[in-house]
């Protein structure tokens, strides 16, 4: 066997090798692949969402932080926001009493005072309050916690407006309601941001001990993809 021999050998062994590998049926398994992958970041949102951790984070809206521990009330292990459990309950209690109690309901639209009815006094009254408050809130907690109370009334008082005034007044209570809204969250957002930024950790939620069990959940790297590599053509001399 002389050398022209050996050359076509190794052709025919190269290029059966390489017909077994680039099999049809090894050419359908990437679609399969992106569909492991999408069920398996499916299944990891799911467990994410469901899980203590986040659930805790939904409650306290916070870090699990020293630095945000004036925003929360501590019960044993919950941490619950501050602004939520003083805020919401005087919202729902108000709407409650309008819709459910006739007495209530009646007061509200009583003009016993000048040509406008009880409840712009209370709107006026406790927006006030509600800005007076929030202003000198910087120098003591207790008087932050009295204005996110007043705001949570002071909305009650404006979805009152939105339920029993005409549309001139709707429009323009549910701008204030909308408004507010969407200032605290940007607002709160964004002091959060500072705050984690000027922190040791510099917002860096992977080692951030605040943010313990849950970036692990939320940002966790996703697994490299295995690709096949074809062999490489070997050289024929």
């Amino acid at each position: 066997m002389n050398a022209s021999d050996d050359n076509e050998l190794k052709t025919e062994e190269t290029t059966s090798s390489t017909l077994i590998e680039l099999q049809p049926h090894e050419l359908e398994q990437p679609p399969k692949k992106k569909e492991s992958k999408t069920l398996s970041t499916l299944r990891q949102i799911f467990r994410a969402f469901f899980s203590w951790e986040a659930i805790h984070l939904m409650l306290s809206h916070h870090p699990f932080c020293e630095v945000f521990d004036p925003h929360v009330f501590k019960i044993g292990k919950l941490r619950l926001c501050r602004g939520c459990i003083l805020s919401y309950p005087p919202l729902y209690a108000l709407v409650s009493i309008f819709i459910f109690w006739k007495a209530a309901r009646d007061f509200f639209l009583l003009e016993t005072i000048s040509i406008i009815d009880n409840l712009w006094w209370f709107v006026i009254g406790f927006g006030i309050l509600t800005f007076g408050a929030r202003w000198l809130g910087r120098y003591s907690i207790f008087i932050k916690d009295i204005a996110k109370f007043s705001r949570g009334a002071w909305t009650g008082f404006l979805v009152l407006v939105i339920i029993s005034q005409h549309w001139g007044f709707k429009i323009g209570a549910a701008l204030i309601v909308i408004g507010g809204m969407t200032y605290l969250s940007l607002h709160r957002g964004k002091d959060m941001e500072r705050m984690c930024d000027e922190c040791e950790w510099n917002a860096d939620f992977h080692s951030c001990p605040g943010w313990e069990g849950m970036s692990d959940k939320l940002f966790q790297a996703p697994p490299p993809i295995a690709e096949s590599i074809p062999p490489e053509k070997q050289n024929i001399e």
